[in-house]
């Protein structure tokens, strides 16, 4: 599923504009955002927790050059689901 299939789900359930619903979806994904760049953690209950994470830098072998690089620090976002979301995901692999 993408943004544009996401909104249109949403705004057949809500009757509302389609673009309304695309403004709503870049309005939650921002301020997930920019919760995630001043490193808090956003919690969406029955989804689950996005958190951000400092990876150290690291030193890898790159076949086409055959030398050692380093890929350098950076931050990682993860994402932990929610127990709720996990049990749908277990039973809807059962029904199938």
């Amino acid at each position: 599923m993408n943004h544009h299939e996401l909104a249109q789900k949403i705004s057949d359930k809500l009757y509302l504009r389609l673009s309304l619903s695309k403004k709503i979806l870049d309005l939650i994904s921002s301020e997930i955002a920019k919760e995630l760049s001043a490193g808090e953690r956003v919690y969406l209950r029955e989804l689950g927790a996005f958190h951000s994470v400092n990876r150290p830098a690291k030193r890898y072998y790159d076949i086409k050059t055959k030398k050692i690089k380093i890929k350098p620090a950076h931050k990682d976002v993860i994402f932990r689901p929610g127990k709720h979301l996990l049990r749908q995901i277990a039973r809807a692999k059962k029904s199938l």
